[in-house]
């Protein structure tokens, strides 16, 4: 079972991207059980616009704490019946004890004839019957408050029940709503993230990175830095280029022959063209596409690859010659939906300039 999510340039672990003919990303979740649980409690907020996303996520998050209040409220009405069930329970035990210790003191001190209770064969039960008519004797009115508390008892214990049954029924309304809480947030990070590439792609190398740091996990697309050793690289992208083409990908100089990583795991495929020379083609594991070339030479390996390991060399083939540089492009969802990558490189790398 799988459920569109709409348009996001964010595609969330275990995603799978389909492009439509319009070249927009529209990522596919695949669900399993729990995921599509999460799903039913999260449906008031899926195909809601950001703005009324955060606004339904903060109405949910209100709902929980007046409800989690009424949770607090009503587990120490709960303690005070407990409390109130223990104490007559304590007095029923107290009013019993003292009704045998009133029979005893009452048995020793009758005018029996003693000689009675000396004879050998007088048994249990009749020393017991004995008991009892010196209890009845001695305080009558213990055995009402006996009978006057054991009833209270009961009514406390019924009660207490009642407000188990009640307390318990509130904290299953708190973890549904918490459970939905949950899904809405996890919904309403997708969008979040989205909207920080959004501001990636159209406003300034400042603003992107400031954004960035409000994302959820380094780099977004990139685990490393594909260049890895010393290298500078600006936000070039939508530079003017030869034949009225704009710059699609960042630029990362560095010296010929610094070595050229796996960003990410994934699949790397080498070719040449005419404008980048040698190049390297690599996809992710969900379908995320990323471009380099100008290389001066490919390492020893094609196919998987893990990120960091060693797919190429920095040179300056193609139409870059005498400017030694990784051309190096992000394409979310697959090959034709380019982003600016400079907010992602330069999370990842330590050569970026924002002047």
């Amino acid at each position: 079972m799988v459920l569109a999510l709409g348009a996001l340039a964010v595609l969330p672990s275990g995603s799978q991207a389909e492009v439509s003919s319009a070249g927009s990303v529209t990522p596919v979740r695949t669900i399993g059980e729990v995921q599509l649980r999460q799903l039913a409690s999260a449906q008031a907020i899926v195909g809601l616009p950001l703005e009324d996303a955060r606004t339904k996520v903060r109405q949910t998050e209100n709902e929980l704490r007046v409800l989690a209040l009424q949770k607090a409220m009503d587990d120490r009405d709960l303690a005070g019946v407990r409390l109130a069930v223990e104490e007559l329970a304590g007095e029923a035990e107290a009013i019993a004890a003292a009704t045998v210790q009133n029979a005893v003191t009452s048995y020793r001190q009758t005018d029996l004839d003693q000689s009675l209770f000396e004879v050998t064969d007088l048994n249990e039960g009749l020393r017991a019957n004995a008991l009892g008519d010196a209890a009845l004797v001695a305080d009558t009115d213990v055995f009402e408050d006996f009978r006057n508390t054991n009833k209270d008892l009961v009514l406390a214990n019924g009660n207490l029940e009642a407000e188990i049954a009640e307390n318990e029924a509130i904290q299953a309304r708190v973890d549904a709503l918490q459970e939905r809480l949950e899904a809405e947030q996890s919904w309403l990070l997708v969008l979040e993230e989205q909207n920080l590439h959004d501001r990636a792609r159209t406003e300034s190398a400042q603003t992107s990175i400031w954004a960035q740091s409000l994302g959820t996990k380094q780099g977004f697309y990139l685990r490393t830095c594909p260049v890895d050793g010393p290298h500078e690289f600006i936000d070039s992208w939508g530079f003017p280029r030869s034949g009225g083409r704009r710059h699609k990908g960042v630029d990362i100089l560095a010296d010929i022959g610094v070595p050229i990583v796996a960003p990410v795991d994934g699949t790397v495929e080498f070719r040449s063209n005419r404008v980048g020379g040698r190049s390297f083609h690599f996809w992710d594991e969900n379908g995320n596409y990323f471009y380099g070339t100008h290389l001066s030479g490919y390492g020893d390996t094609q196919g998987e690859v893990r990120a960091g390991q060693l797919i190429g060399y920095v040179g300056d083939d193609g139409n870059a010659a005498g400017i030694p540089h990784l051309h190096f492009e992000i394409h979310p969802g697959g090959r034709g939906n380019a982003i600016n990558p400079f907010l992602d490189t330069a999370t990842v790398c330590s050569g970026a300039s924002y002047d």
